[in-house]
């Protein structure tokens, strides 16, 4: 892996982890420390995350798709 690779996925994890900080603090301002809505706010938060990561892969094999037969 090149060092730019590095960089690239090292900028995106700052910027993923401001973003999700911000995110929490806005959480744990609506919600407080209560433990059972924290652990329902977690998992769906990864429920979308796995859904919209789904959904991307679906757009990107059918871009290529339509790509490839247009070529």
């Amino acid at each position: 892996m090149s060092s730019d690779t590095v960089i690239k996925f090292a900028a995106w994890g700052v910027c993923i982890m401001v973003v999700l900080q911000v995110i929490f603090h806005f959480v744990f301002q609506v919600i407080g420390y209560d433990s059972l809505l924290l652990s329902i706010t977690l998992v769906a938060s990864i429920v979308v995350f796995l859904v919209i990561f789904a959904v991307w892969e679906f757009l990107k094999k059918a871009v290529r798709k339509e790509a490839i037969a247009r070529a």
